[in-house]
């Protein structure tokens, strides 16, 4: 639901772009109406809706999916491919997590009381609230060498993983690089259509993650949005256009979406277990609490008999 909602009002957004510019496309000049001087106008509101979507992506207590939040080491969890405690540090772990549950009902205590008092919510619809959002999978961190695959496991990953994202990095630079010689040559390459261009792909990353994914099915081939390498490669792709717009609305989210990708990246080469569901189990469709999949099913390529 708050994927949808997210669509909706991204497709509000371009809607009203593209009646400006229609209407007064003025109003959609990127280096002339970013900033409040002359109070709050559609730039502005198009620079707040996309510098918000690449903070959360920093951050990882936002309330986004798991395929987005799987870089972070709080979201791991460890495999039978990766845990090699034994039954008896299984049992250490377990024992752990009964000492700590005085604790875990303090916590969720007050929890509770605090979702009463913010939202005016009864105390069920807050437990629920509650219950949802606690993991008893990562409750507690997992030892260090719980979550480390070997040499052979990390090629295996790496080797998967480029397999997926080399075709789509190559088709987004050659297609954009297409349309926007298209554009120029039909002398349409300008800062109006350009942030309507960019706008375009900020509604159609939704509509991947919520109805239909023409990357996943033709290039990836991939699972689902929980284990998709590129999930952290929209704020990139969404900004794109706006390489040939050089002013300071650009210059900002370009570098906003540049440090996302790094950080996604990296958390890739140092920690490639976290990105593959053979080593970290909340990537598996068991464990799966976003059920971005309620609308666009899970692709499950056939088997060649």
């Amino acid at each position: 639901m708050f994927y949808a909602v997210q669509l909706a009002l991204r497709l509000v957004l371009f809607g009203v772009g593209i009646a400006l510019f229609l209407i007064d496309p003025t109003q959609l000049d990127i280096s002339e109406n970013l900033g409040f001087a002359h109070g709050i106008d559609f730039v502005d509101v198009a620079f707040i809706f996309m510098v918000t979507d690449l903070f959360t992506k920093l951050w990882p207590k936002a309330r986004i999916a798991m395929g987005s939040r799987k870089q972070y080491r709080e979201f791991h969890v460890p495999t039978s491919n990766l845990f090699c405690g034994g039954v008896g540090e299984l049992r250490a772990h377990a024992r752990r997590l009964v000492e700590q549950t005085p604790e875990l009902i303090s916590q969720a205590g007050a929890s509770t009381r605090r979702a009463i008092r913010e939202t005016g919510h009864g105390v069920i619809e807050a437990g629920q609230q509650l219950a949802y959002s606690i993991d008893v999978l990562r409750v507690l961190p997992w030892p260090e060498e719980d979550l480390t695959a070997s040499e052979r496991m990390r090629a295996s990953i790496r080797a998967r993983r480029l397999r997926e994202v080399l075709p789509v990095a190559i088709f987004w630079v050659v297609f954009n690089v297409a349309l926007g010689l298209l554009l120029e040559r039909f002398q349409l390459l300008n800062q109006r259509v350009i942030l309507l261009w960019s706008l375009f792909y900020f509604v159609f990353d939704m509509v991947s993650v919520v109805l239909w994914c023409p990357l996943q099915l033709v290039l990836m081939r991939n699972r689902c949005c929980t284990t998709c390498q590129i999930f952290n490669w929209d704020g990139i792709m969404t900004v794109t256009p706006l390489l040939v717009a050089p002013c300071v609305f650009s210059f900002l989210l370009v570098v906003g979406a540049a440090v996302v990708l790094v950080r996604w990246e990296l958390a890739f080469f140092r920690h490639p277990e976290r990105f593959d569901e053979r080593t970290n189990a909340l990537l598996r469709c068991a464990n799966c609490r976003d059920k971005l999949c309620y609308l666009r099913k899970p692709f499950r390529p056939r088997k060649v008999a």
